[in-house]
């Protein structure tokens, strides 16, 4: 059956071949209608929630997600293999990991690269986090904690040499698009943005921009985990009995690549500033901790210089939602201005320019 271009587009029929038969325990889907639960968040995908009506009179709920309809968008997803990627994280990842995430209920694609994730809707039980609020210190603690148990289960692991779908952080594809997302953003930074940023942080984008490849390369060196790659807190679940217990979606920008950039993307875009100056390091040192209790050895002046290496790498996050990509609404534009005065704050008060 040919794969639907929107949530709205998802019917009955098609729904009801795809998804596991154990799902819905032998009833019958009657109706099929779509929440658009990605507004302001889903820069690469169209992400809804799909309420199904049963034949028994009860009702369920999955969420679907599906390439993004803006052009600038969808071409920078699909020359990094966003989509692809995300998918193979369900079939030979998150099954296997200490990191809770959705499971998987389908994902069928298409010759044209088109693509229908469905997964667990876990806004039953849980609390979704919000980046233009930001994390308080008990919620960074508890993302902190269960990276630590992820990126140590995946520590230098055999199976990462044989993942090939699953990017380094210095991979062509990136080193082809990424340094000149950086320095298109950039006049728009100095140009729209300079009375909004921190003070010295202008100068800091600045000296990055004609180095920006050398500084990829750094971050594709070891040591080499699995990382979630995107863990925004649009991205992370709080258990509504526990709220030290999460779990993570959207795992598209996931690599192979050094765990400590988990904490600086986290740290740097989704604390506000006060929270992340006063403990940006205690919460480097809880990880350290917490991999070397499960057996890592890993220096803390090597976390400490690849977690600065990875906020001003970050920044191009900053560039290209600043340069690139359209914000789409309100709440969008709220989200680029969080990510992006919160990381532009982050490299000074976190000293990342020692590592220029």
């Amino acid at each position: 059956m040919a794969l639907p271009n929107t949530p709205n587009e998802v019917t009955a029929d098609w729904l009801a071949h795809q998804l596991p038969t154990e799902f819905l325990a032998g009833a019958r889907i009657t109706a099929v209608s779509a929440t658009d639960i990605g507004e302001g968040t889903g820069i690469f995908g169209q992400i809804a929630r799909l309420h199904l009506d049963l034949d028994d009179g009860t009702r369920r709920s999955v969420v679907v997600k599906m390439p993004c309809l803006e052009e600038a968008n969808l071409a920078v997803a699909r020359a990094l293999g966003l989509y692809e990627r995300e998918i193979a994280m369900f079939d030979e990842v998150i099954g296997s990991s200490p990191l809770r995430g959705p499971a998987r209920l389908a994902s069928p694609v298409d010759d044209a690269g088109g693509f229908v994730l469905v997964i667990e809707d876990l806004s039953h039980g849980w609390r979704v986090g919000d980046q233009v609020v930001g994390a308080t210190l008990v919620e960074a603690e508890a993302i902190v904690d269960a990276l630590a148990g992820f990126h140590a289960h995946w520590w230098e692991h055999p199976s990462l040499d044989t993942m090939d779908w699953l990017p380094l952080p210095d991979a062509p594809q990136y080193m082809a698009v990424v340094p000149e997302i950086y320095r298109a953003g950039l006049p728009v930074l100095e140009s729209d943005w300079a009375d909004r940023i921190a003070p010295g942080s202008l100068d800091i984008a600045r000296r990055v921009a004609p180095i920006f490849e050398e500084l990829t390369l750094r971050t594709g060196r070891g040591p080499r985990t699995i990382t979630h790659g995107d863990v925004r807190l649009d991205n992370v679940f709080f258990a509504e009995t526990d709220p030290r217990t999460v779990a993570f979606i959207d795992f598209q920008l996931s690599q192979r690549g050094r765990g400590i950039a988990d904490l600086a993307y986290m740290i740097g875009t989704s604390v506000p500033r006060d929270i992340a100056t006063k403990h940006w390091r205690a919460l480097v040192e809880r990880w350290l901790d917490a991999i070397h209790a499960r057996g890592i050895a890993y220096d803390l002046d090597d976390a400490l210089t690849h977690y600065r290496e990875a906020a001003l790498y970050y920044m191009s996050g900053a560039m290209s939602l600043v340069g690139t990509f359209d914000a789409g609404n309100e709440r969008g534009a709220a989200m680029v201005e969080a990510y992006t005065t919160r990381i532009l704050a982050h490299v000074v008060d976190c000293g990342a320019d020692a590592v220029l």
